[in-house]
């Protein structure tokens, strides 16, 4: 759960973490969004809080991480960064020039990714990966 709540203090953004056969850790992230005034500090404390309950195995951090400027995508990749992550995919979002949601991985190479329609706001990925 972020650690920030939004809207005068009513919604807590949650995040799953699961663990698959063979240790890899798949994270879906809904990121801190913000409102009104769309905090990075925010944002990347609430991608923080989540990096702690990680292990160091293989992991994909992915989702809508409301990163709403260069600035959001900047500082998330930063922080991702330093725990081993690097930005393997963004989709776009409906009438946004910045992709909102990314997909970041750690001790996994992409081998093929697409997006699709569904019936939320945000389109979803299919993500092929490989260890090592």
């Amino acid at each position: 759960t972020s650690p920030h709540a939004e809207f005068g203090g009513f919604i807590y953004k949650k995040t799953t973490v699961a663990e698959c056969m063979g240790g890899t850790q798949v994270v879906s992230f809904h990121g801190y969004n913000g409102q009104p005034m769309k905090n990075v500090t925010k944002l990347v404390d609430h991608v923080s809080v989540v990096l702690k309950l990680l292990t160091p195995d293989p992991a994909v951090f992915a989702g809508d991480f409301n990163s709403w400027s260069v600035e959001h995508v900047d500082a998330i990749t930063r922080v991702l960064e330093e725990a081993g992550f690097y930005l393997a995919y963004s989709w776009a979002y409906p009438g946004r020039d910045i992709p909102l949601d990314h997909a970041f991985l750690r001790d996994l190479t992409l081998t093929r990714s697409s997006c699709f329609q569904s019936d939320a706001d945000h389109q979803g990925a299919i993500l092929e990966v490989e260890r090592g």
